[in-house]
C-alpha cells in the first residue's frame, strides 16, 4: 500500500508538470486505471482495485496550489492478453496518469504504455520475466518482493524456534 501511495505522489508531480496554464483548478482529479481479470477471476481483479482505491482516498497531492486526488477506473481483462492490450490502449485514451495491472498482457501492453510515457505497476505477476529495470524501464512491481516476503517470515518464524519445511515449484510460474 504504502508503494502505491509513493507512485501515486510521484505520477502527480510529473503531472504537474506537464504544461498547462496559470488559470489551473485549485483541485484536480487524475485518474488511474487498473487492468485486471474482474470477471474470470474476481477475487484478484476486486482485491487490486480494493487496494488501489484505498490507496487513492487517502492520498492527494499539493503542487504549486493544486490539490491532486486520484480516482480509479476499472479495466476488465477477462485474462485475455489481447483483451488485456486493447484496455491499456483505452486507459491511455482515457487520459490514466499511470495502469495497474495483474500482469496478463504485459508483454504487449508494456510497449503501448512506454510510447504514451505511462507507468505500468504489475501488482500480481512480476517475476524477472516481466521487471526488468532495463528491457522494460516503465514497468514496476509494486507488490513485496521475494526477499522482503522471505525476510519478513523469518523475522516471524525465529523467535518461535520453530522447525520449517520448504516446498518449491520448479515449474515457470513458480521460478517467476
Amino acid at each position: 500500500m504504502r508503494r502505491l501511495i509513493l507512485l501515486l505522489a510521484a505520477l502527480t508531480a510529473l503531472a504537474a508538470g506537464c504544461g498547462g496554464d496559470k488559470s489551473s483548478e485549485k483541485e484536480q482529479t487524475l485518474t488511474i486505471a487498473v487492468n485486471a481479470p474482474f470477471s474470470k477471476t474476481p477475487y484478484v481483479g476486486e482485491t487490486i482495485a480494493d487496494g488501489a482505491e484505498l490507496a487513492a482516498s487517502s492520498a492527494s497531492v499539493d503542487v504549486k496550489g493544486t490539490r491532486y486526488k486520484f480516482r480509479i477506473k476499472r479495466y476488465d481483462t477477462g485474462l485475455s492478453a489481447r483483451t488485456a492490450v486493447a484496455n491499456v490502449r483505452r486507459a491511455i485514451a482515457d487520459g490514466a496518469i499511470a495502469i495497474v495491472d495483474e500482469g496478463t498482457g504485459v508483454d504487449a501492453s508494456w510497449r503501448l504504455a512506454a510510447d504514451a510515457d505511462r507507468p505500468l505497476a504489475v501488482t500480481y505477476q512480476g517475476g524477472t520475466g516481466l521487471i526488468d529495470p532495463i528491457k522494460r524501464p516503465n514497468v514496476f512491481r509494486i507488490a513485496p518482493t521475494d526477499h522482503g516476503m522471505s525476510f519478513r517470515l523469518a523475522e516471524y518464524l525465529i523467535p518461535k524456534k520453530l522447525k520449517i519445511a520448504l516446498i518449491t515449484d520448479d515449474s515457470s510460474y513458480g521460478q517467476e
